[in-house]
């Protein structure tokens, strides 16, 4: 009976040594890893700031945990939330609270269960050789002893965690083309006319003349009104032989079709687009860099590709002034 009398007490007492101990430790904490990305800094950007690209970088995915569901409000700006639920990673929500385009983007993280919750932060900073991309996690954690003891080993586990994520970051990015504002968007498809036929390279740029032409009187003769851009579809590509295309011109309404004019929608959905600004004859290195980004990101392509006509020739004759829009369509 002594015995167990002592015990009770050396364990009362060790317990009481262990919550004393736990209230001397650090209320406080902060992770910080860092890593050089040799890349354009828009795309670095681009590829944390938008939620939806954390799946190509992230050391938390599905492979991690494929139960896991996600809901996304808003992209790349205050206010912006991330949710999630899985039997592995728990329940839990990022919000941005702060953006400094380029430069910082600040998350407040929280768990279910937990009342802490924790500031998370990336800065991008410019360096001869790149940007040092900075990974940083500050927070509280509270009166709750095991948090305290927890606070010792949160260093090494959310650092092992970040060390991966940049490492995975840094691979994707020098891996993407060097080609800056390549992003992944959604575009709404709108009424529109068009004609379409199949071109050799030699007849390329008379087709479009005439067509736009044709389309335009013909638009203006049923009293349509335009809205947004002239378009061209390239169903195939044979510069050898014959190219299919079809050129378009978004209405405000649909109006019918006559004879080599079609009643249409335009191209729209989900897409990977880019803005090419310059002579026309080099946009085909546009065309280039989004097969690489999608290629990288294992995009898959669930259409033919197409171009919009931002600036009118007629209008500028300054050919470094003008601006076309790249779109292909992906799953």
């Amino acid at each position: 009976m002594k015995i167990l009398k002592r015990i009770i007490i050396w364990l009362v007492v060790l317990i009481a040594l262990l919550i004393g101990v736990a209230y001397l430790l650090p209320r406080t904490y902060h992770v910080e890893r860092t890593v050089l990305i040799k890349g354009q800094r828009d795309m670095i950007f681009s590829m944390v700031c938008d939620s939806q690209n954390w799946e190509y970088w992230t050391p938390w995915s599905t492979e991690m945990d494929s139960t896991v569901e996600e809901e996304f409000i808003g992209n790349c700006e205050v206010g912006a939330i991330h949710r999630w639920e899985g039997e592995e990673m728990g329940k839990g929500e990022m919000m941005i609270t702060e953006i400094v385009p380029y430069r910082k983007i600040v998350w407040q993280l929280g768990f279910e269960g937990f009342s802490e919750k924790m500031s998370m932060g990336m800065t991008f900073n410019k360096d001869e050789d790149g940007y040092v991309v900075t990974w940083t996690a500050d927070g509280n954690l509270g009166y709750n002893p095991l948090y305290r003891y927890y606070g010792l080993m949160i260093d090494s586990d959310l650092g092992a965690d970040y060390d991966k994520g940049l490492h995975q970051l840094k691979k994707v990015c020098e891996a993407l083309p060097d080609y800056p504002g390549i992003k992944v968007g959604e575009v709404e498809p709108m009424p529109a006319i068009s004609i379409k036929d199949s071109v050799t390279m030699e007849e390329f740029e008379a087709f479009l003349e005439n067509s736009y032409k044709l389309l335009y009187m013909y638009a203006i003769r049923n009293d349509a009104e335009f809205k947004g851009h002239p378009y061209t579809i390239y169903y195939n590509w044979a510069p050898e032989a014959k190219t299919l295309i079809e050129a378009g011109v978004p209405l405000a309404v649909s109006i019918n079709g006559e004879d080599i004019i079609m009643s249409v929608m335009s191209p729209g959905g989900k897409v990977v687009k880019a803005v090419h600004r310059g002579a026309y004859e080099d946009v085909g290195k546009v065309h280039d860099a989004i097969a690489q980004y999608m290629s990288v990101l294992g995009l898959e392509s669930a259409g033919a590709p197409w171009e919009a006509y931002i600036t009118d020739p007629a209008q500028e004759p300054d050919t470094s002034k003008w601006e076309t829009i790249v779109y292909y369509p992906i799953k």
